[in-house]
């Protein structure tokens, strides 16, 4: 699976700097002199860079866009680091490496891990990390909960697509619960099916979930929510579902890591 990205989403991603400055903090707090390092979905090639200047020996940065392997080499030059990063044209998902790595590099990251390839990027690689290697992220923890959300916009009503931005109308209607946290050291499933007991913390009707998600980089680093990075995803619910403040209730949600939300199966019980 190959996902390309166009200049607009990498030019967010490269200006979002507390997204930026927290994998800046997170690679200087990993990577080691002497490192064999992949940044995988290289995009604009700032974390390979970052790599580099950490002192990494070598810096394998994989991306799929023809566009952006010109622009790393360039930004590579530019910076003098020519001769560390090596740049390959390929699908991140299932590419070869010439050699052990050291440390894996990923920021294909979104809320929920839906849209990209984060989990099936990690998954590959990692038969080619040594033994002692270590992962950028490390894992990632997802939150979701139920809550009233806003429909009507223009005078028109919008219910079936999910979207990221929130809304002046959301209104949160149970407790926030933890229903994924994959550890990137070990293989994980593409394939999600949980169920959390969530709590009433106001009347009302539900017709959607919200998600949140933050990712652990590194030992000391975790990165949250930022303006390109994380932002809450709100999913339409097929039904509404009354709550009451104080009542439990079983939410079960399906969906595969990677894909669109439409395809998400969501359903509500009383606990």
């Amino acid at each position: 699976m190959i996902t390309r990205f166009t200049p607009y989403e990498i030019q967010e991603c490269l200006f979002d700097t507390k997204r930026t400055q927290d994998f800046l903090d997170a690679i200087n707090e990993t990577v080691r002199p002497g490192d064999i390092v992949v940044d995988a979905g290289s995009g604009s090639g700032v974390l390979g860079l970052f790599a580099a200047r950490a002192g990494a020996k070598k810096v394998y940065c994989i991306e799929a866009s023809q566009r952006f392997i010109e622009i790393i080499k360039k930004n590579a030059k530019l910076n003098k680091y020519e001769n560390v990063l090596e740049v390959i044209h390929g699908d991140a998902t299932s590419v070869a490496l010439p050699e052990p790595i050291d440390v894996i590099i990923s920021e294909l990251l979104s809320t929920g891990l839906f849209y990209e390839p984060e989990t099936e990027v990690i998954n590959h690689l990692r038969q080619f990390l040594k033994p002692e290697g270590r992962i950028i992220p490390q894992n990632c923890t997802s939150r979701v909960q139920l809550i009233s959300a806003q429909r009507s916009m223009y005078g028109l009503y919008f219910d079936y697509d999910s979207r990221y931005e929130k809304l002046k109308e959301d209104t949160s209607l149970t407790s926030l619960e933890i229903f994924d946290h994959p550890n990137f050291y070990e293989q994980e499933p593409l394939d999600i099916d949980r169920t959390v007991t969530v709590k009433g913390i106001k009347d009302g009707t539900a017709n959607a979930i919200r998600i949140t998600t933050e990712a652990q980089l590194s030992a000391s680093i975790k990165a949250k929510r930022s303006e390109f990075l994380f932002n809450p995803l709100v999913i339409y619910l097929k039904k509404s579902v009354a709550v009451k403040e104080g009542e439990r209730y079983a939410l079960n949600i399906q969906y595969k890591r990677s894909e669109d939300t439409l395809g998400t199966v969501i359903s509500v019980s009383k606990a």
